[in-house]
């Protein structure tokens, strides 16, 4: 958002501008004409009543204009009632919706505290539902997509086949056919009946025009009920058009970068390997595909966390000091490591050692068969071997202290059988181990 703030304010910025300097050309004069025709007819008003003072036909008009606030017909003898209960059922549908056509509200206390708590849960619902609807929509197209693949129709053509379906279904059946109805019972042209389509299905409601509300029209029983499911679907078809467009400019938008970078840098484009496998053929088709990527926002990232959190317990059976309770891992003491690197340091020695054994014995029998000069050189190799391993080892800031022999005694171990064995018992002198682990 840091580099495409700047970007998308301004755009919005101008956009607003743009629209309403048109708004004001297009509409403008025609308000300027209705408030002068408006002066006008009252001046005649007052000329045929001469008894009717502006006084008096001022005060009329307040009336008439609070009556028609309160959701009363001020024209004709038939009047009807905006509070029963299918008409109440269509403004909860205006309010979970977020339609609010304006020309019905609620006018007491209680109604309009009542209309926030309504909202507030209503809302949410109705975007999930609607969410959901458009899933259903998109789990048709797939349905489709894989009979069309079975019948062997290439994946370009399935592709192309199930947008324009989408496309034109939701054309035709939420803004085009519409209009026709409009005009057979509400007496509109098709071109009020396609803007009242529009202004409803994309929740802007101004209110100019509702279906169902003339009290001059008897209306078709059930026409109320199907202008709800029409107004339902095409929030649907609708949601889902905007969420695939936008996906599709945004999807362009990083195609056209990416070959701008590349162009830039003289790259040369991917590879065919890089690409997905073409033999592989794919047995469906979702255009909407998009709806199912995982979004990195957020509320996932603290779920990650918490289960990242979750999955690195402490081992119960490890010993903490009160003071350093939140400790999760403990590490071994300074004097434990120096006395595992000392011990690193034996085992390496006991492996030079033995193998400088093998090679002696090598050499020996080398010396049998061919003469002196091969022993001499592996006696010398393994001369240079312990030097190399103990300039590794200060090399690595280990130093190690053999023993003198003056501390140690050596005892040659017996056989059981009485025999001399090849092993020897050396006894260091404890005073040399105390004096060692002080100076560590």
């Amino acid at each position: 958002m840091a580099d495409k703030g700047p970007f998308l304010t301004s755009c919005i910025i101008f956009y607003l501008s743009i629209g309403a300097a048109i708004f004001q050309i297009l509409e403008e004069p025609n308000w300027m004409n209705a408030k002068d025709q408006y002066i006008l007819e009252k001046e005649i008003v007052l000329k045929k009543y001469t008894c009717l003072t502006k006084e008096g036909l001022d005060d009329i008009l307040k009336i008439v204009s609070e009556a028609a606030g309160q959701g009363v017909t001020i024209t004709g003898d038939k009047h009807r009632n905006s509070w029963d209960w299918g008409n109440s059922v269509i403004f909860a549908a205006t309010i979970v919706t977020t339609i609010g056509y304006g020309n019905v509200a609620p006018k007491t206390i209680g109604g309009r505290v009542f209309c926030i708590l309504y909202g507030l849960c209503g809302i949410p619902l109705c975007l999930v539902w609607i969410s959901e609807l458009g899933s259903f929509f998109g789990d048709r197209a797939k349905r489709l997509s894989q009979v069309l693949i079975r019948k062997g129709v290439s994946v370009k053509k399935v592709q192309l086949t199930c947008t324009a379906l989408f496309l034109l279904w939701g054309l035709f059946l939420h803004l085009l056919i519409p209009p026709f109805v409009f005009m057979s019972l509400e007496g509109w042209s098709y071109l009020e009946g396609i803007y009242f389509s529009f202004i409803t299905l994309t929740t802007v409601g101004f209110g100019d025009y509702v279906a169902g509300v003339n009290p001059n029209i008897e209306y078709p029983r059930l026409y109320r009920v199907f202008a709800e499911l029409w107004i339902y679907m095409g929030l649907a078809w609708l949601s889902l058009f905007f969420s695939w467009n936008v996906h599709m400019v945004v999807a362009a938008h990083k195609v056209l970068k990416k070959r701008r970078h590349r162009h830039r840098h003289d790259e040369e484009p991917p590879s065919v390997e890089d690409k997905s496998n073409p033999d592989v053929k794919q047995s469906v088709i979702n255009i909407f595909n998009f709806l199912s990527e995982k979004e990195e926002d957020y509320s996932t990232v603290i779920k990650e966390i918490g289960i990242t959190a979750r999955e690195t317990k402490p081992a119960d059976n490890i010993n903490r000091s009160k003071s350093c309770s939140d400790i999760l891992t403990l590490d071994h003491s300074p004097r434990h490591r120096r006395m595992m690197s000392i011990s690193e340091v034996f085992m390496t020695a006991k492996a030079d050692m033995d193998k400088g054994d093998q090679e002696e014995e090598s050499s020996v029998i080398q010396e049998s068969k061919g003469g002196l000069e091969p022993a001499e050189c592996a006696r010398t190799g393994n001369v240079e071997n312990k030097d190399s391993n103990a300039l590794d080892l200060e090399k690595d800031g280990i130093i190690f202290t053999a023993p003198a022999k003056d501390v140690t005694e050596e005892q040659s171990a017996k056989h059981p059988d009485g025999g001399g064995t090849r092993f020897k018992i050396s006894k260091v002198n404890e005073d040399f181990l105390m004096e060692y682990d002080e100076n560590g």
